[in-house]
């Protein structure tokens, strides 16, 4: 008799683990919320104009290249040179992001930046505590302020950016202040998007051939002492294992607090214009304070997408859906605890269901993982 596993939620966590457990001969099903499969990280159409909400590039170190190498061999995979800009409204002057040090003499403060990184210099790396420790010990408060404090504070909700205690390292990917090439992640990264016009969709059926999907239906329970998902619709399961993406609190009705999450409203523009950023940039970063919004995508330099019209999306943060777990210590340690409680034949994965901003090389890694221990 094959072993049964039901699995919440059919994004792309979803999806890789029922890949994983069917090859290796279980009965899976997944439970969906929405219509459709694949979350996020799914292509859309808006006047034929492919995008996804909140562009969905594979990038990740060398390290990663095994979670590469096996998406690669599903969704051809192409290499992308990407620039980012931020916009300084202070000079009404676009720079690259991260920050190359050839910008700084372009900005009305660029004396006092000077200054403040001789004095970094000298003084050498300082641990930090905090967000603003972090930054402000590696580029100066001058350029923090015009770069890092106010894009943070309104990404995240934040009045103060001391509260953000926990993988603030995180939010440096590469130098903070770039020497080199202006390009995003050009050496010892992987930096590549899908060849195929709709992205990753392929990915979704193909991972998810042979297994049940029941969409349009949430789980109302689970009984940990008798075994049992039970959906809203009333339909029970006594599954052998259960796969969570969803947050971890919702499994125990939040009975020690509800997590706390931040989102973002994607708003959808096409201009009658065939490019709307310059050649090779991608994004435009929105760092100001007097700025809701935080980044625009122009979606043709992902999906090479051709018209002689052009769709960009502004993104603006939210609090009216649950995308991104907070960098909150307390927070953090809640979801922990949570997880602690699950019985072993209960396993909670990816972003939401690990409480961690992973992005698709850290889920393909732990689903390769989980692969082996089957």
């Amino acid at each position: 008799m094959k072993k049964e596993a039901v699995i919440i939620g059919g994004g792309f966590t979803g999806c890789s683990y029922a890949y994983f457990l069917i090859q290796k001969g279980w009965k899976v099903t997944i439970i969906e919320k929405s219509s459709i499969i694949g979350g996020g990280v799914r292509t859309y159409y808006h006047g034929g104009h492919p995008f996804t909400y909140g562009p969905r590039h594979f990038i990740a170190p060398e390290s990663s290249r095994p979670a590469f190498d096996f998406l690669n061999k599903v969704i051809e995979m192409r290499h992308i040179d990407k620039i980012n800009y931020s916009y300084q409204e202070q000079d009404d002057y676009f720079s690259t992001y991260p920050l190359h040090q050839d910008d700084i003499k372009n900005l009305s403060c660029s004396s006092q930046v000077f200054e403040e990184l001789k004095l970094l210099e000298a003084a050498g790396e300082t641990q930090a505590k905090n967000f603003e420790e972090f930054w402000v010990g590696r580029v100066g408060k001058t350029l923090y302020e015009r770069y890092n404090k106010y894009y943070n504070m309104k990404a995240w909700f934040l009045d103060d950016n001391r509260k953000m205690d926990f993988g603030f390292e995180a939010t440096v990917k590469r130098k903070p202040l770039e020497t080199g090439p202006r390009y995003e992640f050009h050496t010892g990264w992987i930096n590549a998007y899908p060849i195929a016009h709709d992205g990753y969709n392929k990915y979704f059926d193909w991972s998810t051939e042979g297994c049940e999907i029941i969409l349009n239906e949430v789980v109302s329970h689970v009984d940990f002492e008798k075994r049992k998902v039970i959906l809203g619709n009333g339909q029970t399961f006594n599954p052998d294992l259960l796969v969570s993406t969803i947050s971890p609190d919702a499994l125990f009705d939040c009975d020690e607090g509800e997590l706390a999450y931040v989102g973002r409203e994607v708003f959808k523009i096409v201009l009658p214009i065939p490019q709307a950023l310059p050649d090779d940039v991608y994004f435009v970063y929105y760092p100001g304070q007097k700025e809701a919004q935080t980044r625009v995508t122009e979606f043709k330099k992902f999906t090479n997408h051709q018209s002689k019209n052009t769709l960009i999306t502004l993104e603006v943060p939210s609090m009216k859906n649950k995308l991104y777990p907070t960098l909150l210590k307390p927070q953090v340690d809640l979801a922990d605890r949570y997880i602690q409680r699950l019985p072993d034949w209960c396993i909670s994965v990816g972003r939401m269901g690990k409480y961690r901003y992973e992005d698709i090389d850290d889920i393909l890694l732990d689903a390769l993982k989980f692969n082996d221990s089957i």
